[in-house]
C-alpha cells in the first residue's frame, strides 16, 4: 500500500467515526402509545413521549403528522398555548408544526408534545390513525420507519433526479427516488405531500415492465410492480391514476405522482423524461426517501404513536316463539358495550355475549367502546322471533270400514287431517311411523299420505313445518267408525232432460238430498255430507264434488254417486256408500207438420204433430192462452198463434212450439192503379195503391210468370209495347197478371224479312187511352214521305214502291185520348238495311 493510499483511508476512517460520533449524539425520541378513541372527543396521541438529548444541540421544532389513515376536513391534532411554543396546522398534509424558542428546555418540549391531541368531527369515525413525531422536516412513517421528503424542482428531469435524490442525506440516512411500495407510502408521498413529481419507477428496460430501480430496491437489480397497460396487474402494489399507464405519447417511462386536481389524489402516471406541454402533466419536483440503504445509521429521531377506532362484528339469532336468545358480538379494541337505541338510550349490558329473553324481534345496539365512552359506533344486532307452528298435540282421525273386508282396516287419506292438525296456511305436513323420525325429519320412514292403512299403525305422526323453518310433532291415532248408512239406502234424484238439448245430462242440486242422508244417523253429531264419483275417492276423501249445488251427470241418463258423512270438528267418518242415484227423465220430442198458411178461399187449416218419439199427451192453445184441444192435430178456422206441448207419463214437458196461421189471398189487379211514366225516354211501370191488392204478402214479376219475383212494386226502364205484370202471393195463394200498354216510338227498324223489326210504327197504343192516331214521316230535308192513320198502320220503309235507303227519318204523331184533348209527339229513328 502507497502512503498516498494510507493517508486517504485514515482520512476515510476518521470521516466516518465522526459521522458515527455525530449521529451518537442526535436527539433520542420516544413514545409507545396505542389507544382506543372515543368518537367527538379529544384524547392525547403521546401521553408518555420523552425525549433526550444527549449532543445538546438546540431543537428549534418538532413535527407531530398524521402519517396514516388521515380524512381531510374531519381530522385535526390540536395544542392548547404554551411558553415558549408556536404552532401551526397544515390540513393538507395534516402536519402539525411545533416552533420553540431558543430558550426553550427538554422539559418544556416533553409537555408541548404530551399536550398534543387529536379530535375528529365525524361521528361515525372508523379505522386507525398513525401520528409520527420528528425533529426534521421531512414525513415519517412508522410502518417503514423511513422519511419522505418533496423537493420542489420545476421541469427537472426523472435522471436528474435521481442523480440529485442519490445526492441528498437527512441525518446521515442516503437519499434515492422513492420507492412506493404499500398505500401508506403512496398516500403520504402523494396525497398528503401534494407532491407533482417523479418517483423511483421505470420501464425504460423494456417496455410495459414497471420496477423500482432506487434505493434498496435499485440494489437489488431492480424489483417488478406492474405490468402491462392500464389493464395489467402487479404482484407488489401500484396505484396508477385512471387509464394509466397508457404510454400515450411514446417514451413515458417514467413513474410521476400526478399534480392536485387530477384523477385520483396522489395516484400516479406515467411521464416522458421531459414531461408534456400541458402544465398539469410536467415534473414539478422529486419524492426523497430515507432510509433501508447500507451503511445507514440507526436513528431515534422519529417515533410514532397510534390511536383506533374498535370495529365491531355482531351476530344475532333467531329462534321459533318467545324465550331466551344468545346474541354475540366481537371488537378489534375496547369493551363491548349494549344498549336499547342506536343512539343514546340505556346501556344494559357489558361483554361479548347478551342472552336476553324476548316476545317479538327486536333490535339491540353494541359498540366496541374505551372504558368510559359512549360514542361508539354501534351495530345492530337483530333477535327475531319466528311465528310457532300452531299445531295439535294429538288428534284422533276415523274413517269407515266400507273397503268390502269389514276387519278393522281401511285406507286413510292422510291429506285430510291437515286441517285437524293446524289451521296454518304455507305449511309443509310430513308423516311419519316412528317418533324418533319426525322429531328429527329425518326422511325416513316417511309414509306417502294418499293411502295409508292403518293394518301398518294405528298410531303415527307428522311433522309440521312453516316457511320460516319452525316446526311441532303431533300424534295421530287411526281408528274406523262402527257407523254406516242403513243397507241398500238410496235417494233419488230426477230430472226432466230440459236444459236445452235432450242429450241425458242435466245439472242436479245435490244439496238436495243433504238433509235425507244426515237423517239416516244420531242428530247432534255435527256432520257434514260429501259427494265423490267413486268408492276410493269416497274412502280417501278425495276429488269431492265441491259444486255441489250445480253438478251434471257425466253418464248418460242415470248416474250413481258416493256419500261420505264425517264429523266436521274432527273429520271421523259415519257412513260411506253408493247412496244417491242421478236419473234424468227425456222430455217429449216431436215435430210439427205445418207452417200455418190460410188462404182466404179456405174455411179451416189443419195443425198436425208428426214423428213423436214416444205416446204422450199435448196440450194446444191460441194465443189468448185458451186450451183448444189435446189431440195429435187439430183444426183451426181462423188465423192466429197456436202453441203445442207434450207431456210423458213421468210429467215431463216438452219445449213449447208455435205455429203461426196467416190469413192470405190471391191479389186484386186494376188498370187504374197501375201507373206508367216517362221521363228521358226512360219508361216505369209502377203500382200506386198497394193496399187494393188483397190481404196477401206479395211479390212481383214482369212478362215471366216464373220470375224472377221481387219485393218492390217498381219496374224500371221497361220497353215499349204491351207488357205482363205479374203478382204473387208469398203465402202460396195464387198468383195474378195484367196486360199494361207502354206508349213508345221504336228507334230504329230493319225491313229485311227476317221477321225481326221489318216495319216501324207506334207501340203499346191501346183503344182504352186514345181513339184516334196519325202518324206524319219525314226525310231529314222536311219532306213528307208517308202517312199512317189508325192503330194498326205500319211503315215497311218505301214510298210508291220504292224502297228507301239506311238513313235518319223524323216523325210527327197526333193522338186524340179518351178525353178528346189531342197530343203530338215528334222524335226521329233510324232505317237500317
Amino acid at each position: 500500500m502507497n502512503i498516498k493510499l494510507s493517508k486517504l483511508l485514515s482520512l476515510l476512517l476518521l470521516f466516518l467515526l465522526g459521522i458515527n460520533s455525530t449521529y451518537a449524539q442526535a436527539p433520542i425520541l420516544e413514545a409507545d402509545a396505542d389507544q382506543i378513541y372515543c368518537p367527538l372527543s379529544s384524547i392525547t396521541i403521546a401521553p408518555d413521549f420523552d425525549l433526550q438529548n444527549p449532543g445538546g444541540s438546540p431543537i428549534d421544532a418538532l413535527y407531530i403528522q398524521i402519517s396514516s389513515g388521515y380524512e381531510r376536513g374531519t381530522d385535526f391534532l390540536e395544542i392548547i398555548n404554551l411558553p415558549n411554543l408556536t404552532q401551526s396546522f397544515n390540513p393538507s398534509n395534516a402536519k402539525l408544526t411545533l416552533n420553540f424558542s431558543n430558550t426553550v428546555t427538554t422539559s418544556e418540549i416533553i409537555a408541548a408534545v404530551r399536550a398534543v391531541t387529536f379530535r375528529s368531527s365525524r361521528a361515525n369515525i372508523s379505522g386507525r390513525r398513525v401520528f409520527s413525531i420528528t425533529i426534521g422536516q421531512a414525513n415519517y412513517l412508522a410502518s417503514t420507519d423511513h422519511y419522505y421528503e418533496y423537493v420542489p424542482d420545476n421541469l427537472i428531469t426523472w435522471q436528474a433526479a435521481k442523480t440529485e435524490a442519490e445526492g441528498r442525506t437527512y441525518y446521515g440516512l442516503q437519499g434515492y427516488l422513492a420507492t412506493l411500495t404499500s398505500l401508506e407510502e403512496a398516500v403520504l408521498c402523494g396525497e398528503q405531500t401534494q407532491g407533482a413529481g417523479w418517483i423511483g419507477g421505470t420501464d425504460e428496460a423494456q417496455e410495459g415492465v414497471w420496477e423500482w430501480v432506487t434505493g434498496p430496491e435499485g440494489l437489488a437489480g431492480g424489483v417488478e410492480f406492474w405490468r402491462d397497460g392500464p389493464n395489467g396487474s402487479t404482484t407488489l402494489f401500484a396505484y396508477w391514476n385512471s387509464g394509466e399507464p397508457n404510454n400515450v405519447n411514446g417514451g413515458e417511462n417514467y413513474a410521476h405522482i400526478t399534480a392536485p386536481g387530477i384523477g385520483i389524489p396522489g395516484s400516479w402516471n406515467d411521464l416522458r423524461t421531459t414531461g408534456e406541454t400541458n402544465v398539469d402533466f410536467q415534473p414539478k419536483g422529486y419524492l426523497v426517501e430515507y432510509g433501508g440503504m447500507p451503511g445507514d445509521p440507526s436513528l431515534k429521531i422519529a417515533t410514532s404513536t397510534s390511536i383506533s377506532i374498535p370495529t365491531t362484528t355482531v351476530t344475532g339469532d333467531t329462534r321459533c316463539g318467545s324465550g331466551s336468545v344468545n346474541l354475540s358480538a366481537t371488537t378489534t379494541d375496547g369493551i363491548l358495550n349494549w344498549y336499547d337505541a342506536p343512539s343514546g338510550g340505556n346501556l344494559i349490558h357489558t361483554g361479548t355475549n347478551y342472552n336476553p329473553t324476548i316476545n317479538t324481534t327486536q333490535n339491540f345496539y353494541v359498540a366496541g367502546e374505551a372504558l368510559g365512552c359512549n360514542t361508539g359506533g354501534r351495530k345492530t344486532v337483530t333477535a327475531t322471533i319466528l311465528d310457532v307452528v300452531d299445531a295439535a298435540d294429538t288428534i284422533t282421525i276415523t274413517n269407515c270400514d266400507e273397503d268390502g273386508t269389514p276387519d278393522g282396516f281401511t285406507d286413510f287419506n292422510l291429506n285430510n287431517s291437515i286441517p285437524f292438525i293446524t289451521n296454518d296456511t304455507g305449511v309443509q305436513v310430513t308423516f311419519y311411523q316412528t317418533r324418533f323420525d319426525a322429531d328429527t325429519n329425518s326422511g325416513t320412514n316417511v309414509i306417502a299420505p294418499e293411502s295409508y292403512n292403518n293394518q301398518n299403525g294405528s298410531t303415527i305422526y307428522s311433522y309440521t313445518e312453516n316457511a320460516n323453518g319452525c316446526f311441532k310433532v303431533s300424534i295421530l291415532n287411526l281408528k274406523v267408525s262402527t257407523t254406516s248408512f242403513p243397507s241398500n239406502y238410496v235417494y233419488n234424484l230426477t230430472e226432466c232432460d230440459t236444459d236445452g238439448e235432450v242429450d241425458g245430462f242435466h245439472n242436479f242440486d245435490l244439496t238436495e238430498a243433504t238433509v235425507a242422508m244426515l237423517g239416516q244417523f244420531p242428530s247432534g253429531s255435527n256432520l257434514e255430507v260429501s259427494y265423490y264419483k267413486n268408492e276410493q275417492d269416497a274412502l280417501l276423501a278425495n276429488n269431492e264434488i265441491t259444486s255441489q249445488n250445480s253438478y251434471t251427470n257425466e253418464i248418460v241418463d242415470s248416474q250413481t254417486l258416493y256419500v261420505r258423512v264425517e264429523n266436521t270438528s274432527s273429520g271421523s267418518c259415519f257412513g260411506i256408500g253408493p247412496h244417491l242415484q242421478l236419473t234424468v227423465e227425456p222430455i217429449p220430442v216431436f215435430d210439427v207438420l205445418n207452417e200455418g198458411k190460410f188462404c182466404s178461399n179456405a174455411s179451416s187449416f189443419t195443425l198436425e204433430t208428426i214423428n213423436a218419439r214416444d205416446l204422450y199427451t199435448y196440450n194446444w192453445t191460441d194465443d189468448t192462452g185458451t186450451t183448444i184441444g189435446n189431440t195429435p192435430s187439430i183444426v183451426v178456422t181462423t188465423p192466429g198463434i197456436y202453441t203445442v206441448t207434450a207431456a210423458t207419463t213421468y210429467g215431463c214437458e216438452s219445449v213449447p212450439k208455435t205455429i203461426e196461421v196467416i190469413a192470405s189471398e190471391v191479389a186484386t189487379l186494376d188498370i187504374s192503379t197501375i201507373e206508367v211514366t216517362t221521363e228521358n225516354e226512360i219508361n216505369t211501370i209502377r203500382i200506386t195503391d198497394l193496399n187494393q191488392l188483397g190481404i196477401g204478402d206479395y211479390e212481383f214479376a214482369l212478362d215471366d210468370a216464373l220470375g224472377p219475383y221481387q219485393d218492390e212494386a217498381v219496374f224500371r226502364d221497361v220497353a215499349i209495347g204491351f207488357r205482363m205484370l205479374y203478382v204473387r202471393d208469398k203465402n202460396g195463394c195464387g198468383i195474378s197478371n195484367i196486360e199494361i200498354p207502354v206508349l213508345g216510338f221504336p228507334k230504329y227498324f230493319t225491313p229485311n224479312n227476317d221477321g225481326y223489326h221489318d216495319e216501324w210504327g207506334a207501340a203499346g197504343l191501346d183503344n182504352f187511352n186514345f181513339t184516334a192516331i196519325t202518324v206524319y214521316i219525314y226525310n231529314r230535308y222536311g219532306k213528307l214521305l208517308k202517312s199512317l192513320v189508325g192503330f194498326d198502320q205500319n211503315w215497311d220503309g218505301t214510298v210508291r214502291d220504292k224502297t228507301l235507303p239506311s238513313d235518319e227519318y223524323w216523325y210527327t204523331a197526333l193522338l186524340t185520348d179518351s178525353s178528346g184533348e189531342l197530343k203530338e209527339y215528334k222524335g226521329h229513328f233510324s232505317l237500317k238495311r
